[in-house]
């Protein structure tokens, strides 16, 4: 039954997961997670079990236009606004930016490389 072998797949180890995965894609494993596999290998399973994607549905995804632009990341905040964050009792102002954030005139990427600084 399908439902016992998903289930026996997701008691395995790293090493065993990839031994079941070149069963069944007949090749060598790429450096990925165990739960990659396991994800891959289970979907490989459903799909020989019931049938995989029908024609209708490939022939839509190969149509698709998959160089279309990824939308840009919303910020969490207008550009100029100021996040004021306390951390053992010192306030921090964090100014948000059109390219990332500025902590007293030091510009950073991301708020975990603010994060990082404070702490």
């Amino acid at each position: 039954m399908i439902e016992d072998d998903l289930k026996a797949l997701c008691k395995m180890t790293l090493p065993e997961v990839k031994q079941v995965f070149g069963s069944y894609f007949n090749c060598k494993p790429p450096k990925r997670s165990r739960s990659f596999f396991i994800n891959t290998i289970g979907y490989r399973m459903q799909e020989l079990a019931y049938g995989g994607l029908s024609m209708e549905t490939k022939n839509f995804l190969i149509r698709e236009d998959i160089s279309a632009p990824v939308p840009k990341k919303k910020l969490i905040a207008p550009v100029g606004t100021t996040i004021i964050k306390n951390y053992k009792g010192t306030d921090f102002h964090i100014r948000i930016l059109e390219n990332g954030f500025d902590l007293n005139g030091q510009h950073y990427k991301s708020l975990s490389g603010v994060a990082k600084k404070i702490t």
